[in-house]
């Protein structure tokens, strides 16, 4: 059963909304008329531009996906919240012949999964029980095929491509759609060191995101390169693997 949302009649929280990917997917969901957005962010004085610009559409959210506390208080808030967008990342580099390699391991799980799974968890007992309702994840092109130069971020990754597998799995049943998105290295402060390559606009992928959640699709490829590792993915995965090997 395909999960079609109107997002005109969805209420938003948005992780790491303050900058990059997930700045950009908040103005986007307000300009197809979402009702609301939670932004949510570490410091909401973050915020400020962004609430100012669109007005009581977008309540500022204090939110760290690192600490319980704040997460299950930005689930109090949000009770009224139909999907939910975990954004908030971080990326720490180091592979296996650097000296940082289990720490790079530790923060990047800390964040981009651990954190994913309490927010989702917090998140649930509030829309299981209602229509037009999603949890959409980024995880990276990255947790499909390995770049070695970044290994403890790539394993994050993979582990969160699982978690929305597993999440999708477990709410096959219900009205919830549960979608994955997989971009490639897009223009923010966290692709900084990717030279050589033409890099997506994070705007750009805001429109396709938003469009993919719209028509109910679970595997969102939003951006040049993830296109073309999806079409290697699905059918030579190994090439997938020999393409990010250069990237040492």
């Amino acid at each position: 059963m395909k999960k079609e949302i109107s997002i005109k009649d969805s209420i938003a929280i948005v992780s790491g909304a303050n900058r990059g990917i997930g700045k950009a997917i908040t103005e986007e969901l307000l300009s197809r008329g979402i009702k609301k957005v939670y932004a949510g962010a570490r410091k909401t004085e973050s915020l400020a531009a962004l609430q100012e610009k669109y007005g009581d559409r977008l309540v500022p959210l204090q939110l760290d996906v690192t600490n319980q506390t704040s997460v299950d208080n930005a689930a109090k808030v949000t009770v009224d919240a139909t999907m939910l967008i975990n954004n908030a990342g971080t990326m720490a580099h180091g592979g296996f012949n650097s000296e940082n390699m289990l720490e790079s391991i530790n923060q990047n799980m800390e964040v981009n999964v651990l954190g994913v799974a309490r927010l989702t968890q917090a998140f649930l007992p509030n829309i299981q029980n209602k229509s037009n309702t999603a949890v959409a994840t980024v995880s990276s092109v990255v947790g499909l095929g390995s770049m070695p130069m970044m290994n403890g971020y790539c394993i994050s990754k993979a582990a969160v491509h699982s978690m929305i597998q597993g999440l999708r799995g477990e709410l096959q049943e219900s009205n919830v759609l549960v979608a994955g998105i997989y971009p490639g290295p897009i223009d923010t402060d966290m692709a900084k060191g990717f030279e050589g390559i033409e890099l997506d606009k994070p705007e750009a992928l805001a429109k396709n995101v938003v469009t993919a959640l719209e028509r109910g699709e679970e595997d969102i490829f939003p951006d040049v390169m993830s296109a073309q590792v999806k079409q290697a993915y699905g059918t030579t995965p190994k090439e997938v693997e020999k393409m990010f090997s250069a990237w040492k």
